[in-house]
């Protein structure tokens, strides 16, 4: 899962999976990528990463930056997670897909939800 801190992500992890990431209402809670198991039908499952919050400067370094970034790469699929009451949910979309453009672009070529 990728977005800004205090999207949800750990939040969503916590209810789909076992993992019990840290939650909390401040920015950077998660400064460590939790996993968690996903079940679904026909006894399959798939890992979930959340990933701490990405902010407009990452690939520079910034807020938890690089660190993070390379994370992303494992993953075969990139979860976008923005909350619903964001001012301007495309505009923090498209500073998530910048700063992972910025930092490798091959990232854009991974399916996205």
């Amino acid at each position: 899962m990728v977005g800004f801190p205090n999207a949800g992500k750990s939040t969503l992890l916590s209810v789909v999976s076992a993992a019990k990431p840290k939650i909390d209402n401040y920015p950077f809670t998660t400064l460590v990528p939790n996993l968690g198991i996903v079940s679904y039908r026909d006894n399959r499952s798939f890992v979930m990463a959340d990933i701490p919050g990405i902010i407009e400067g990452a690939h520079d370094g910034k807020g938890l930056g690089l660190r993070f970034l390379r994370h992303i790469e494992r993953n075969s699929m990139l979860l976008f997670m923005i909350p619903s009451d964001t001012e301007n949910i495309k505009k923090e979309f498209d500073i998530l897909l910048n700063e992972l453009a910025l930092y490798n672009p091959e990232l854009l070529d991974k399916k996205e939800f």
